[in-house]
């Protein structure tokens, strides 16, 4: 595991995969250990699905001192600026280099939206401020011994752009800090390779390596549900079909997942590719068997 820098910047596609905290450390680190060995990092989420399951900060550094590579999320929705500018600095203390930095959805329940988000600043203050921290000169001034290598990540989000796009809003993450991006749920390769071509002629790859995130769909009910419940979501209705008319609709979306793989490996432009999968390692590590791209246990 070579984390998720090293992972990006070399000539094969970079793969990682995500794990949420968990109060149990135990069973924590046994789904983490089935990854370890098939992905380049491995991502912490913050809160998914709204639950609070434990510290996304003591999860990064139990992997970290576990000889893991964690790529730390933090997000703006669940705490103001004292404590995320305090959770960079935990991050830094902890040696976790990685971040993805993201402003995140408003809480909902139902279809009422609840008022208990905080917001109190927006992604790219938060990125501003994991740049701060890093190129503090000297570090002393944030109470540390020494900088962080903060590798800082935000959202990039895969659309049908036009010859004419602007892309202003990555342009000022870019100017922030930012030096990765990973983009939404998108299984939708003729759109991919669209935003591409745009991203690339816009010379953005110069700047940032961009993460695309896939995920293996077992049945047409996933489709649905991710559609529903996954913002910005791009998952086109010929894999529905295909799911549908497959004898082994689980086997067929590992298998398309991985023909995924095979695609991104090969598209300019893309550097890596996330697997969400939660909290079931063996559906990555049988994505990436499927693939071939890494050796089993390599």
């Amino acid at each position: 595991m070579i984390g998720l820098q090293a992972a990006v910047r070399s000539t094969s596609l970079a793969l990682t995969a995500e794990l949420a905290p968990s109060p149990d450390p135990a069973a924590l680190m046994a789904r983490a250990r089935r990854l370890s060995d098939f992905v380049d990092a491995i991502h912490v989420t913050e809160s998914p699905g709204l639950r609070p399951l434990g510290s996304p900060l003591l999860t990064a550094l139990l992997l970290r001192q576990a000889g893991m590579e964690p790529v730390l999320h933090m997000n703006c929705r669940n705490r103001n600026r004292v404590a995320l500018q305090g959770e960079l600095l935990g991050a830094a203390t902890a040696g976790i280099s990685a971040l993805l930095l993201r402003r995140n959805i408003p809480m909902r329940v139902g279809r009422v939206a609840r008022k208990h988000a905080v917001f109190d600043i927006g992604a790219r203050e938060l990125i501003a401020a994991a740049r701060r921290i890093r190129d503090a000169d000297p570090p002393s001034r944030y109470g540390l011994v020494q900088a962080p290598d903060f590798f800082i990540g935000a959202a990039a989000t895969v659309f049908d752009a036009t010859a004419a796009w602007q892309p202003k809003s990555l342009l000022a993450k870019l100017d922030n800090g930012v030096q990765w991006m990973q983009t939404q749920l998108c299984m939708d390769l003729p759109l991919l390779r669209s935003y591409m071509r745009r991203f690339v002629a816009a010379r953005l790859t110069h700047r940032a390596s961009l993460v695309v995130t896939i995920a293996p769909l077992l049945s047409v009910e996933s489709v649905r549900r991710l559609r529903t419940n996954v913002r910005g979501a791009l998952i086109p209705e010929e894999i529905a079909m295909r799911l549908a008319q497959a004898r082994d609709s689980e086997q067929t979306g590992v298998q398309i997942c991985a023909e995924m793989l095979h695609e991104l490996a090969a598209l300019p432009g893309v550097a890596g590719a996330h697997i969400i999968a939660p909290g079931d390692p063996e559906l990555v590590r049988a994505v990436i068997d499927a693939s071939g791209l890494r050796k089993k246990g390599a």
